[in-house]
């Protein structure tokens, strides 16, 4: 039987299409890296910065993991680094620590902003009906 359309969770699947390309951009050589002219380390906080934002705000925006959404990105990017000295041409990679960090500032980012934008968009509970004084 056929699901509707409206019950597919394509949002989810397309994050996981995204963190596959993610997958391969790390494991191709150097050479065939289209975004090679970027600083590595500048590129690993953006990556995972905009991962951060799709897990939060795309493929689970009602999922309240406080720990386990950056925990998981956090631990995806590590799995890229051991990937990263399994194949032939990425082996001996000294920046495996600062790449770990690099991933871990992007993350952090992007939850710090989120908790700062949540402060200021909270409703203010005095403007709501039947709060205020009488």
């Amino acid at each position: 039987m056929n699901k509707p359309s409206s019950q597919i969770p394509w949002k989810g699947l397309l994050f996981v299409a995204i963190l596959l390309l993610c997958t391969v951009m790390a494991l191709i050589p150097g050479a065939m890296d289209p975004t090679g002219f970027l600083n590595d380390k500048f590129k690993h906080a953006v990556t995972f910065f905009s991962l951060a934002l799709m897990l939060d705000c795309l493929a689970f925006p009602t999922a309240r993991f406080v720990v386990l959404k950056p925990l998981g990105l956090f631990m995806f990017g590590i799995l890229l680094e051991v990937l990263q000295n399994h194949v032939g041409y990425r082996q001996g990679n000294t920046g495996d620590l600062t790449d770990i960090l690099s991933n871990l500032i992007g993350i952090s980012g992007y939850f710090l902003m989120a908790a700062v934008v949540r402060y200021f968009l909270r409703p203010d509970p005095e403007a709501l009906p039947g709060t205020g004084e009488v």
